[in-house]
C-alpha cells in the first residue's frame, strides 16, 4: 500500500502580479514524505505546481500554475491506503478544493486526509474552516506538527484501527484539536527534497527569499513563534509554542545538501528564527567554526529586538548571513497595541545601521489597514520607513491586512466570496482604493529615500535585475512579473 501526498497548484491574484503568488518550497511536506520513508512506508508524490509551473491556465480571476490532478499521468492509484492533500497557503484554497472532490469522485474508497500548513504566516487555521472541507469528502484534518498524526493515522486505517484518540486530527466523528507537537526536532529526519522536481523551482529564477545562486534548499531551523500578535495565524497553528533544532543539527543538514547537491545558499524560512540569542550566537559560531563558505539567509521575518546586540549581527555576517527581514508591521504605538506585538523602535534603527555596516541586506515588513488605523497611524507608519530607510533598510513590503482563518481578528471581517480571496491584496475590501493609495505612497517615500541618502544601492539593484543574481525580494518583483506574464502568454497560444 501507498501514502500519497499531493501538493497544489498556485494561485497567482490576475490584477496583482507583483506581490501574490509568492513561490514557498513545500518544506512541511518534504519533512512528512522523509518521515513515513523511515518507517518502510511506500510513498508517492505529485507535486501539481512543481511538476509543470511554467503551465498557467485563467480561473476565477486569478492566474492558475501547475497542472490540474486530472491533467497528471497518474499510476494507478487505487492502491494507495490514503491521500494526503497539502494546503500550504490559504490563497491556494480552491486548488486544494479542487484535489478534494476530484479524488472522492475518482477513488471513493480511498480515504482523503488534508494537510495543515503550521509554519507559514500565509498559510491558515484548518480546524476553524473544518467543515467546509469535511463537507465536500475530506475524510480527516491533520493540525499542526504533522510527523506523529499523520503517520498514526496511516498505520490505523492498514490494521483498521480506530483514529478517535489520534491528537492533531480531526473528522466528521471525533474533534482531537490539541496538536501533538514534536518536542525534540532533532529527531526528525532531513527532508526528502531528493523527491521533489528541484530544477523546476530553480528554473523558475524567483522564490520567496532573494536567490543569489540558481540552487537553494529551504531550512527550517525551528518552528512555532512564542507572540500573540492578532493578526497573525501561527498563535492558533503553534500555541505560541518555540521549538528549536540544535546548532549541530542545522549545520549537519547544510552539510549534508552542500557535498550531495552542490548547493551553497539557504533559506532560512522560520517563523522566528532568533527567538534564543544565546542559540543564533552559538549556530554562528558554529558555522564560522566548520568553514561552510555558504550563504545563509532570514527570509521569513524575525522580531528584531530578539537580535539582542551589535555582537550578535557581527557573529550573524561572518557565519555567511547576508539577508534578514524584520516586521516592524507599524510606526504607531497604538497600532503596535492592538495587534499585541510590542516593537523597539530605537533598537530597531540601532540594528539595520550595524546590519547595513555589515553588509547584511535587509527587508521591513510593514502593514497598513489593521482595524482602529487612523491617518495620524498611517503618518506614524511613514515616518518609520523613512527612518528606517535613511539607517540603511534594502527593501520594504507593504501588506494589507487579511483576516486569515484562525487568527484573531478573523470575525472582524467580511465581504469576501471565497477563503482564496484571503491574499494582502484584498481587492474585496470597501477602503481597497485608498488602502492601495497609502500603500503607493509608503513605497514611494521608502524609494525616494533611498535615492536621497544610498544612491549607490539603487543602481547596484538595478544592476542585480540584469544579470538575475538578486540581494533582495523586491529586485525579483519585475522579474516574476515578466516571467509570469510570458507563461500566460504561452499558455494563451498554446490553447
Amino acid at each position: 500500500m501507498t501514502a500519497v501526498f499531493i501538493n497544489p497548484q498556485l494561485y497567482v491574484q490576475k490584477n496583482d502580479k507583483f506581490t501574490t503568488g509568492i513561490v514557498y518550497m513545500p518544506i512541511a511536506l518534504a519533512y512528512l514524505v522523509a518521515h513515513f520513508k523511515s518507517h518502510n512506508i511506500k510513498t508517492q508524490l505529485l507535486d501539481l505546481f512543481g511538476s509543470s509551473p511554467k503551465i498557467c491556465t485563467e480561473e476565477n480571476g486569478s492566474l492558475v500554475f501547475g497542472k490540474k490532478i486530472d491533467e497528471l499521468n497518474l499510476k494507478d492509484l487505487n492502491n494507495a491506503k490514503c491521500f494526503f492533500v497539502y494546503a500550504n497557503q490559504v490563497a491556494n484554497h480552491l486548488s486544494v478544493v479542487e484535489i478534494i472532490k476530484y479524488l472522492k469522485k475518482k477513488y471513493p474508497n480511498i480515504p482523503i486526509s488534508v494537510l495543515e500548513n503550521s509554519q507559514a504566516v500565509t498559510a491558515y487555521s484548518l480546524s476553524k474552516i473544518r467543515k467546509e472541507f469535511l463537507d465536500i469528502g475530506c475524510n480527516y484534518i491533520v493540525l499542526g506538527d504533522l510527523e506523529n498524526p499523520a503517520l498514526q493515522l496511516y498505520k490505523n486505517l492498514e490494521q483498521k484501527k480506530s483514529n478517535s484518540e489520534v491528537k492533531g486530527l480531526i473528522s466528521k466523528d471525533f474533534s482531537n484539536d490539541k496538536i501533538d507537537f514534536v518536542e525534540n526536532l532533532d529527531d526528525l529526519n532531513i527532508p526528502a527534497w531528493e523527491d521533489f522536481p528541484l530544477d523546476n523551482y530553480w528554473n523558475l529564477g524567483y522564490a520567496h527569499g532573494p536567490l543569489s545562486s540558481k540552487k537553494y534548499i529551504p531550512i527550517l531551523s525551528s518552528r512555532g513563534c512564542p507572540y500573540p500578535c492578532n493578526f497573525c495565524v501561527i498563535p492558533k497553528t503553534n500555541e505560541r509554542r518555540w521549538r528549536s533544532r540544535s546548532p549541530e543539527n542545522v549545520v549537519k543538514e547544510i552539510k549534508f545538501w552542500k557535498q550531495k547537491l552542490g548547493v551553497k545558499e539557504f533559506h532560512f524560512e522560520d517563523l522566528n528564527s532568533t527567538v534564543n540569542d544565546k542559540r543564533t550566537k552559538e549556530l554562528c559560531h558554529l558555522m564560522i567554526k566548520e568553514k561552510l563558505d555558504i550563504k545563509w539567509k532570514i527570509v521569513a521575518g524575525t522580531k528584531v529586538e530578539s537580535i539582542k546586540d551589535e555582537e550578535t549581527i557581527e557573529l550573524l555576517s561572518k557565519s555567511g548571513c547576508n539577508y534578514i527581514s524584520i516586521s516592524p508591521e507599524s510606526g504607531s504605538k497604538e497600532i503596535m497595541k492592538s495587534i499585541a506585538k510590542p516593537f523597539n523602535y530605537e533598537h530597531a534603527l540601532k540594528s539595520v545601521k550595524k546590519m547595513n555596516k555589515e553588509k547584511i541586506f535587509t527587508q521591513a515588513c510593514f502593514i497598513i489597514g489593521y482595524p482602529g488605523e487612523t491617518n495620524p497611524d498611517l503618518n506614524k507608519t511613514k515616518r518609520m520607513v523613512f527612518d528606517l530607510t535613511k539607517r540603511g533598510i534594502d527593501e520594504i513590503a507593504v501588506f494589507i491586512i487579511t483576516p486569515i482563518p484562525g487568527s484573531n481578528i478573523y470575525e472582524e471581517f467580511d465581504g469576501f466570496n471565497s477563503l482564496a480571496n484571503l491574499t494582502f491584496t484584498p481587492t474585496w475590501r470597501k477602503d481597497y482604493k485608498k488602502l492601495t493609495k497609502e500603500r503607493f505612497i509608503i513605497y514611494s517615500i521608502f524609494l525616494c529615500t533611498k535615492f536621497l541618502f544610498h544612491p549607490l544601492k539603487v543602481f547596484k539593484q538595478v544592476f542585480n535585475f540584469f544579470i538575475k543574481k538578486f540581494d533582495t525580494k523586491m529586485e525579483m518583483v519585475p522579474y516574476k512579473f515578466l516571467r509570469i506574464t510570458k507563461f500566460q502568454n504561452a499558455s494563451k497560444f498554446k490553447s
